[in-house]
């Protein structure tokens, strides 16, 4: 089982995971065009996509999720408040499939997906994590104002662990954005920064972790160096120099194998 972020920051979000025969993606934030390229630069095509599965409704994480149900004709996993905002079922066939925080459902015999609720001001925001049938697991976080509780047991141990690091609290507070916007980062249903995702890495990485990813990181408010830096130094510090990668919005990870 292995997964790759095909682009990861403000201006959209998408990954693929595939275990044996079954491969999925994971938000529409990309355009159609976009994945499939990025997808071919990893060795797949949109035809090998058998679902498409959405965390929360905001612009950069479902871009392209009525394109991909209706003209692709996708099914796609989302909770009741994601579809509803984002527009599922619309004027095109979609086939929804209603999902919510507990549930674990499985997608083509060959992964297993549990789905977590997020602390974020969705509507009804959550992730998922995913897992073949030897056990092996990959888990991605995002757009989370904190580490809940709910999202640290889902993600504690996964081989493969994907954490949001948006931002440097002190290089948002100077930054351009307007204060209503930095409040509402900072805020409980935010993004996550960088020094809590790397005191996030020190409850959630064990022996079993193989690989850990910084996700969405801010284009304005924080530096792909400067994320790298902190989880390496987490990382360093609980004394698991794991590879580690940092995803960027314009050009896709390599496979990330749990």
């Amino acid at each position: 089982m292995e997964i790759a972020f095909l682009g990861s920051g403000s201006s959209g979000n998408c990954a693929v995971v595939r275990a044996g025969r079954t491969a999925v993606l994971l938000d529409a934030g990309l355009s159609v065009r976009d994945t499939a390229r990025r997808l071919e630069g990893r060795g797949m095509s949109l035809d090998d996509v058998s679902a498409l599965l959405l965390t929360h409704e905001h612009a950069d994480h479902i871009r392209a999720a009525s394109a991909f149900a209706g003209k692709r004709g996708l099914p796609v996993y989302a909770t009741a408040g994601t579809a509803r905002e984002a527009g599922l079922p619309g004027p095109l066939f979609a086939d929804v499939r209603i999902v919510k925080g507990g549930d674990e459902i499985v997608l083509g015999g060959d992964l297993f997906v549990r789905v977590t609720r997020t602390p974020h001001d969705g509507e009804e925001s959550v992730c998922y994590v995913f897992a073949d049938g030897a056990g092996r697991r990959i888990g991605v976080a995002t757009d989370l104002g904190h580490l809940s509780r709910e999202v640290a047991e889902a993600l504690r141990g996964c081989e493969v662990i994907g954490l949001e690091s948006n931002h440097d609290v002190d290089l948002l507070r100077d930054g351009p954005y307007p204060p209503f916007l930095k409040r509402r980062i900072l805020s409980e249903v935010g993004h996550l920064s960088n020094d809590d995702a790397a005191a996030g890495l020190r409850e959630l990485v064990t022996d079993r972790t193989r690989h850990v990813a910084a996700l969405h990181v801010s284009k304005h408010n924080n530096t792909f160096a400067l994320a790298g830096r902190v989880f390496s130094d987490a990382l360093a510090g609980i004394g698991a120099p794991l590879p580690l990668s940092v995803a960027r919005p314009d050009v896709a990870t390599e496979w990330l194998g749990a």
